[in-house]
């Protein structure tokens, strides 16, 4: 698994976003913890995985395929981290602005 450079994120406290990225960083077990990625498999743009998930063996085979593109500590707030990483990507690309 690996983090990309700018991690997106809705944790509040700058201590507990970087005590959780260590932890993701090490693959230690982080609970509660979602995470939006690339699609690991063919289909989509991207994905929102518990954390704990891609620890699991059958994710062992795809690991340097998994990027962590942002973190949340809920799935709804995973879901908020998404549309800021839209929003950011549309914004660079000049392609659309979300209001």
């Amino acid at each position: 698994m690996n983090l990309a450079d700018t991690v997106f994120t809705d944790i509040e406290k700058k201590q507990q976003f970087e005590k959780q990225l260590g932890r993701v960083a090490r693959g230690e077990y982080s609970a509660p913890l979602f995470v939006v990625t690339y699609p690991i498999f063919s289909a989509g743009i991207f994905e929102i995985y518990e954390y704990n998930e891609l620890r699991q063996n059958f994710y062992r085979d795809y690991d340097d395929k998994i990027l962590i593109l942002g973190m949340s500590q809920s799935k709804q707030g995973a879901r908020e981290v998404l549309m800021d990483i839209l929003e950011q990507y549309m914004d660079d690309e000049g392609v659309f602005h979300w209001q």
